[in-house]
């Protein structure tokens, strides 16, 4: 599979009593500088389950490219369609860290110039699965996302788009014009509310739904819920003791789409998003919480019971 969208590092604290606030200083117990970004982090843990994954973004020529670029290196993901752009600057994620949540400050530079054009469509589509992330923090890549869907779908693949948060929280850039070609949209509550314009996130998910095929929503630590035709099904994800959230969604996507490009059924989707996700949230970081799929494998074993699934039809509460 191919990801295309931001590249940059992470930069995250944890271990702080409480939030910063203007005019005082806090201490954090521990900082990692990492891989970020959410399209990496999806392809770093689609790699690390043994998929072959490539990627296409923008970094610049700067320190923090290079160390973007070793990085998707070492985890072995063909970087060779990065493209160095030394006219801007690699952009960068503040992350402090708490269990039950983060919260992130963002300098977009690289990620806000990478353009459709710019995309190699070939290599796109000697894949089988195009996956795409965080659109609302790449400016230039907003424009020409629907006609790059429509010329890879054309081409025989299937297509998932996680849109992330919206810093605006305006919720447009264009996604009304995408929904159509997609086969997978990844949401949480928050982001299901917002681009389905409803108070409740079950709703804003069924209206969602009649645009895509398969809408799914990220619950955290509540586990995760597929919105499909005329069926609702919820896995209640697996417990475990949070220790960072950065990433989780980005690797619940990846354990999702690993199932769902084998052709597994919906409900083993649901536990490997979950799965993948609780994994990379009991540690620091955003990748590099499981090595195999085999891994993976098992710690949904070792919990097999904890999870559950539920079917109704859509709309229910």
């Amino acid at each position: 599979m191919v990801a295309v969208g931001e590249l940059n590092p992470d930069l995250i604290l944890d271990g702080m009593a409480g939030p910063p606030r203007l005019g005082q200083e806090i201490l954090a117990g521990r900082c990692t500088f990492t891989l970020g970004s959410s399209t990496a982090l999806c392809a770093a843990n689609l790699a690390a389950l043994g998929l072959a994954v490539g990627i296409v973004g923008k970094i610049g020529a700067d320190p923090f490219g290079e160390f973007v670029l070793r990085s998707l290196v070492e985890r072995g993901i063909d970087a060779s369609r990065v493209i160095r752009d030394a006219s801007v600057r690699t952009g960068i994620t503040i992350s402090l860290a708490y269990p039950e949540d983060r919260a992130m400050v963002t300098f977009p530079g690289a990620m806000e110039s990478l353009a459709a054009a710019e995309v190699d469509l070939d290599y796109v589509a000697s894949a089988r699965h195009l996956h795409v992330s965080s659109p609302f923090l790449q400016r230039g890549l907003q424009p020409g996302l629907a006609e790059l869907f429509r010329s890879v779908k054309a081409r025989g693949l299937t297509i998932s788009l996680d849109p992330g948060w919206d810093p605006s929280e305006v919720w447009d850039g264009g996604l009304e014009s995408v929904y159509g070609r997609l086969d997978v949209l990844f949401v949480n509550r928050a982001e299901a509310r917002a681009l389905g314009k409803e108070e409740d996130w079950r709703r804003g998910a069924v209206r969602l739904a009649k645009r895509t095929p398969l809408v799914i929503v990220k619950g955290g630590p509540e586990g995760a819920s597929i919105a499909h035709g005329g069926d609702w099904q919820d896995h209640a994800g697996f417990p475990i003791e949070a220790v960072d959230p950065t990433g989780a969604g980005d690797a619940f996507d990846a354990g999702f789409l690993f199932a769902y490009l084998a052709g597994r059924p919906l409900a083993e989707c649901l536990a490997w998003g979950n799965a993948c996700g609780a994994l990379t949230a009991a540690q620091p970081g955003g990748s590099g919480a499981f090595t195999s799929s085999a891994e993976v494998e098992a710690f949904i074993r070792s919990k097999t019971g904890r999870g559950d699934r539920r079917e109704r039809a859509v709309g229910e509460p």
